[in-house]
């Protein structure tokens, strides 16, 4: 399964730290997450609040990972752009599409299309994933692009990847 293996390459590339709001999406990750014990889990109240804390934990020596759904990147635009962009704090933000294929909620859709857009305003290279086939490689890979180019690499969750979420 796509969050397992996005357990996985987290693991295996020594981050240890998952900053979220809570999400379905991010749910399924999370589950992985804790039943494998390694990781520790940081609730945020808003976005920019996780990019803080990853930088603050890059700075003192710790990997984290930043998820959070798309309609969140509004929130912390800014503290990328004025903090981790800058100062070149490497890190993975991983978010979960909402707005496009399937959407039952027309709030999210503003926002769905806008987020490679910003994303790109921002200069954070960016990858989409769509099947599971793509998970492994397209993670590795941006893990090691963010460490590498000293920048935020952004993994997109698309809801080909992951379903589209039930109207409840």
């Amino acid at each position: 399964m796509w969050a397992e293996t996005i357990v996985k390459v987290l693991k295996e590339n020594d981050i240890r730290s998952i900053s979220f709001l809570p999400d379905t999406v991010i749910g399924k990750i999370l589950n992985y997450a804790v039943k494998d014990g390694s990781f520790e889990l940081i609730t945020l109240a808003r976005e920019e609040e996780g990019v803080g804390i990853v930088t603050g934990e890059y700075l003192g020596g710790r990997r984290g990972v930043l998820m959070m759904q798309s309609a969140g990147l509004g929130n912390s635009v800014n503290a990328l752009a004025s903090l981790a962009i800058p100062y070149q704090i490497p890190f993975l933000l991983l978010i979960s599409q909402r707005g496009e294929l399937g959407e039952f909620n027309a709030c999210h859709v503003t926002m769905g299309k806008a987020l490679r857009g910003i994303l790109d305003a921002l200069g954070i290279q960016h990858f989409t994933l769509r099947r599971e086939d793509e998970v492994e490689i397209t993670m590795r890979g941006a893990i090691k692009t963010a460490y590498t180019s000293e920048q935020p690499v952004a993994v997109i969750l698309s809801s080909e990847l992951v379903g589209w979420k039930d109207e409840k």
